[in-house]
């Protein structure tokens, strides 16, 4: 039965008697129905034109480069298939989306697109459209659409406000999980709150922030209250959580700090600013736990009207005003690092690998400093032949004068070629025997050494191949990317036949198509209770890394040490700068907003690396041209 042939006034009635979130929907079937709209009809689907959306993207720029974050995460906790994350301006243009590849393929993934708009009118009930209208947190799933084409979806989708409480946009998630609704709008609603108190920070950047909530454990959360103090303790603002907790007295317009709180704001301003946590009372009479933003410590001063009962005394405090512990730099112990090959030219080179040296292929693995190849290596010995071992010789610290007994004991090459059982085997390519040996550095070996081992190949494939001792069953040698190609390092013509195999080159750090879940796995084998967010990631991925792994782990155990919380965000862009002294400063625009000019610096950034490619740079970095050029014009 189509929704056309509902009895509308009885299910309206049914409503009416039900949530206030389905007579929302109730209204918004009315509205639709006064738009003209039918449906079993099609939603008109209109999409900008590249000029129109070209000007509304650029208006929402700074504003995204809150949003975009928190996408990516809510994207990550949503997970499930078929389903997607978007952002839509105040008009329910969608200026972002991150669609998984089951809703890309579908009808949804080609109707929301950026620049396609959702408000009713055009497209009917739907979540986007109908927060927009009611400013409220909406679900509309099923067949609450107004027209059936969506009927297969449910979608969430909640407002985002400044705090002048002026509608900003939307975020919207869509999922055909029936079943999570109440969870996936809390997700919703949680990036929603975390893109207000950041944008609230970063508009009072040069205030003092103030965040209070009755229960201490909440400071740290999104439900926080926040007001912004200038230095003669005026409140210049207040985010909708201290417009909810102050409730009763009013901070819409401008008041002094003692006018709202029942202690005088010098008085405590040396306590706050030190990042001590106070207990106050509002003009209500209701208790706040109360810092600054950032913490740096927390201890409690109890503030008793305009006493403070501390005074350098310690004095016995009750359970719900004990401080709590500062353990954000406490670090628990590092983890073994997860190896990550999931670059899909790297993936592909290590199965053809695996599959050369369990046929008895040797194998090369050339590759820039500090890009992995000994890790390749390892990873490779483990896939082809489980967890054997593998014998690691470093050509670097080879003695030429000691390289045979080095390589095959007191003995000898005579005694690793004589085919007798002896009880007494020594040397490292005794050691090998059962198992895979690696030579890194080989560029160091002289041609004397390499005519050695090219020998001792041939006597090891010889006697695999007779299947009559335990012999080395794979041969793997690592050196630089242009060890084969330089004149400057000299292969005797035995050596060179006898590597001869599969080939391998590890890409750098920056080319590197998994370079996210790399960052991820080192800042997790650091520490496990860290995390990297969406826009650190971003910011790494940027750069140029000319060191590669040794240059990124350096980078993340700074930022690691200087981060005041478990998820690292901007703290990166310090750690980069501590390596990277290339003395960029933002621009004009951009200078008094740490968030515009850590965007500008890392634009710059990426700028000078790609040679001045601002077409490379807007899609290493998801940027607009417009937006590269306005930030790297004072260059050109």
């Amino acid at each position: 039965m189509s929704v056309e042939n509902w009895d509308y006034e009885n299910r309206e009635a049914g409503i009416n008697r039900a949530s206030g979130v389905i007579a929302s929907i109730a209204d918004s079937w009315s509205r639709c129905r006064e738009f003209g709209l039918r449906a079993a009809g099609t939603p008109s689907e209109i999409v900008l034109s590249e000029d129109k959306f070209k000007t509304v993207f650029e208006q929402n720029e700074s504003i995204r480069h809150f949003v975009i974050p928190e996408m990516e995460l809510l994207y990550n906790q949503i997970a499930g298939t078929n389903f997607m994350v978007a952002y839509a301006d105040p008009g329910g243009v969608v200026l972002d989306s991150i669609q998984d590849e089951d809703f890309k393929a579908g009808e949804g993934g080609k109707a929301v697109i950026p620049g396609s708009v959702w408000v009713e009118n055009h497209r009917g009930t739907n979540a986007l459209g109908l927060a927009i209208h009611t400013k409220r947190p909406a679900i509309v799933t099923g067949k609450d659409h107004f027209f059936h084409k969506l009927n297969d979806l449910s979608c969430f989708a909640v407002p985002i406000f400044d705090h002048e409480e002026k509608l900003l946009g939307v975020i919207d998630a869509t999922s055909n999980a029936k079943a999570r609704n109440e969870h996936t709008l809390a997700l919703v609603k949680l990036a929603s709150r975390n893109i207000e108190n950041r944008l609230f920070s970063e508009n009072f950047c040069d205030s003092l922030i103030l965040m209070f909530h009755a229960r201490q454990e909440y400071l740290p959360t999104t439900s926080v209250a926040m007001i912004a103090v200038d230095e003669y303790g005026f409140i210049e603002g207040a985010n909708a959580n201290a417009k909810a907790v102050l409730n009763g007295l009013d901070i819409s317009r401008t008041q002094h700090f003692g006018e709202i709180f029942d202690v005088q704001f010098f008085d405590i301003v040396d306590q706050l600013r030190s990042n001590g946590i106070i207990s106050i009372k509002d003009r209500m009479g209701s208790v706040v736990f109360m810092r600054a933003q950032p913490p740096i410590s927390r201890r409690v001063i109890k503030v008793d009207g305009d006493l403070l009962i501390n005074n350098g005394r310690a004095e016995p405090l009750a359970d719900d005003q004990k401080a709590i512990p500062n353990n954000d730099l406490s670090l628990n112990q590092p983890t073994e690092a997860k190896l990550v090959f999931e670059d899909e030219v790297l993936s592909k080179d290590i199965k053809e690998a695996v599959r050369g040296i369990q046929l008895g292929l040797p194998l090369t693995i050339l590759g820039d400093p500090s890009t992995g190849k000994t890790e390749l290596a390892r990873e490779i010995n483990e896939q082809a032949f489980g967890k054997p071992k593998l014998t690691e010789v470093d050509c670097l610290h080879i003695n030429p004068e000691q390289f045979e007994k080095q390589m095959f004991g007191d003995r000898g090459k005579i005694g690793f070629f004589d085919q007798e059982p002896r009880t007494a085997k020594e040397g490292k390519l005794f050691l090998a025997r059962g198992g895979v040996v690696l030579f890194k550095n080989i560029h160091a070996l002289d041609s004397n050494a390499q005519d050695i081992i090219a020998a001792a190949q041939q006597f090891e494939e010889t006697q695999r191949d007779k299947n009559q001792v335990r012999s080395i069953k794979g041969w793997i040698f690592s050196g630089p990317i242009d060890w084969l190609d330089n004149n400057e390092f000299q292969i005797s013509l035995r050596f060179a036949n006898s590597i001869q195999g599969k080939k391998l080159n590890t890409p750098s750090l920056s080319q590197r198509s998994d370079f996210e879940k790399v960052a991820c796995a080192i800042a997790s084998a650091c520490s496990s209770e860290y995390t990297l967010s969406p826009v650190a990631l971003r910011i790494l991925k940027s750069c140029n890394w000319t060191g590669n792994f040794s240059e990124l782990k350096k980078v993340i155990r700074l930022a690691i040490s200087q981060s005041p919380g478990k998820v690292i965000r901007h703290e990166i862009s310090e750690a980069l700068s501590a390596f990277t002294d290339d003395g960029l400063q933002p621009c004009p625009h951009c200078v008094g907003s740490p968030v515009r000019a850590e965007t500008c610096i890392m634009i710059q950034r990426s700028w000078e690396e790609t040679g001045g490619n601002v077409s490379l740079v807007a899609r290493r970095l998801g940027v607009s041209r417009n937006t590269v050029y306005k930030h790297v014009k004072s260059f050109q």
